[in-house]
């Protein structure tokens, strides 16, 4: 009797175990069966905040229903990545995030209560510049103006960042350290308010990303003297000189990258079907130039190689980190 109850046991379990892909195959071809929430974990007006929206209209078209774009700023990202980590693994909330918050936040904050392997990686999106930027009529006229003055009066410069665990502080951190200078920095929780304050003379410069001072530089009402990320000068921008090129190559940091991710335990075949919506949405001509023109530069990389590219800046960042303490 007892190896009846076993074996029926057994049988059991087994087409419960045989009827579950199927049912998650049926499910994700039903799969998305209501609107979609992207979580940007920043306020707004930041470079990743103004691609994420940029992208909403057709990110909505290829998947068939409403897009949600919610922004949970706080912690230098962590508030809205945490948030998603402990969602409902139903692919129906997608995380936005810039590449420091795996790369630079957790060596800044290792209390955060999140990490790489709580997400299910689906693509990179677009990469971005950073420059360092200042009022129209500064009276810095250029990067070596900034210097100079740090080094005459030291502690009274002022920077602004978008907070610990970013690129745009890094920068800062590192340009200290390689100057040989005092800079008070200024952490923000975003960049419209960072953008503010240096426009209205609040900070000496800021360090941002290209995008949301693009239309401001491109208006005459801010000045970029340096881009700080990448190797080379900013094509829509070749007066400018890149970081390197004016004696900081140390300063120089790689590109920022975004990218989507959704909760870990989301059923595969989900987790499938919207990375190919989402590659379908990100490689259509007309949006990959919207993101150009933004100040953003489509640079589509699938989940997999999405996660050995942080993995590997993380090792960068951390011989960064052990320069900047």
């Amino acid at each position: 009797m007892l190896k009846n109850i076993v074996l029926y046991a057994a049988v059991f379990f087994l087409g419960v175990s045989l009827l579950l892909p199927g049912e998650r195959i049926a499910e994700a071809k039903d799969f998305p069966s209501r609107p979609v929430e992207v979580i940007i974990p920043n306020t707004p007006g930041g470079t990743q905040d103004l691609a994420v929206r940029i992208m909403g209209n057709e990110l909505a078209r290829v998947l068939g229903v409403p897009v949600i774009l919610t922004n949970k700023g706080g912690g230098s990202g962590a508030v809205g990545t945490e948030y998603v980590a402990r969602a409902k693994p139903d692919g129906h909330i997608i995380l936005s995030i810039a590449s420091q918050i795996f790369t630079i936040l957790p060596m800044l904050n290792p209390d955060i209560r999140f990490k790489l392997s709580d997400f299910t990686p689906l693509c990179r999106y677009v990469v971005s510049r950073q420059v360092i930027f200042v009022k129209k009529d500064s009276p810095y006229k250029s990067f070596a103006d900034i210097i100079a003055d740090a080094k005459k009066r030291p502690g009274q410069v002022t920077a602004a960042t978008v907070g610990a665990g970013t690129q745009s502080q890094f920068v800062v951190d590192l340009l200290k350290i390689y100057a040989g200078v005092d800079i008070a920095t200024l952490p923000y929780k975003g960049g419209g308010e960072l953008i503010i304050s240096v426009m209205g003379g609040q900070v000496g410069f800021g360090s941002i990303g290209l995008s949301p001072v693009l239309g401001l530089l491109q208006s005459g009402d801010v000045r970029a003297l340096a881009s700080t990320t990448g190797s080379d000068r900013i094509k829509s921008f070749p007066n400018v000189p890149a970081i390197g090129e004016l004696g900081y190559s140390e300063v120089g940091l790689p590109s920022p990258s975004f990218g989507y991710f959704l909760s870990k335990g989301t059923p595969k075949p989900m987790a499938d079907k919207l990375a190919a919506m989402l590659e379908k949405a990100i490689k259509n001509p007309a949006l990959e130039k919207k993101l150009a023109d933004s100040g953003v530069f489509p640079a589509y990389q699938d989940g997999a190689a999405f996660l050995k590219h942080l993995i590997d800046e993380r090792k960068l960042m951390e011989a960064v980190a052990r320069k900047t303490n």
